[in-house]
C-alpha cells in the first residue's frame, strides 16, 4: 500500500535530530488513515516515563489493545546492543499485555 503524498509530506518535515513532539503528527496522520475514526479503532498516544522512548501509540479495537507501534531516537539504535535492548523491552510489553488480555495482536519498533 503506498502511502499518500499528504503523508509522506508530514514525514518529510522530521528534521534528523528529531524531538518527540516532530513525530506526533506524521504517526497521528498516519495511524488515523490505517484505523480510520469512524471504525470501532481507536488511536491513543502513550505518553512513556522512560527517557529512551520517544513515541508510543497503542491502537486499542473495541478498547481492547491490537497494536503497538514504539519508536526510539534513531541514535539508540546505532548499535546491536541498543536494538537488543529495544527488542527485548517490546517483549516484555507484549508479555505483560498478554497476562491481561489473551488476545492477539500486532507490534512495530523502529529496531534494525
Amino acid at each position: 500500500m503506498p502511502w499518500s503524498r499528504k503523508v509522506l509530506r508530514q514525514f518529510a518535515l522530521v528534521p534528523p535530530n528529531p524531538a518527540e513532539k516532530e513525530f506526533h503528527g506524521p504517526y497521528n496522520k498516519l495511524l488515523n488513515i490505517l484505523f480510520p475514526p469512524d471504525t470501532d479503532f481507536t488511536v491513543c498516544p502513550q505518553y512513556q516515563e522512560t527517557a529512551d522512548i520517544l513515541v508510543t501509540y497503542e491502537v486499542l479495537f473495541r478498547n481492547r489493545p491490537v497494536f503497538i507501534l514504539e519508536l526510539k531516537a534513531p541514535v539508540e539504535l546505532v548499535y546491536i546492543s541498543t536494538r537488543q535492548k529495544a527488542d527485548d523491552q517490546m517483549r516484555k510489553r507484549v508479555a505483560d499485555l498478554r497476562g491481561k488480555e489473551n488476545r492477539r495482536f500486532y507490534l512495530i519498533s523502529n529496531r534494525h
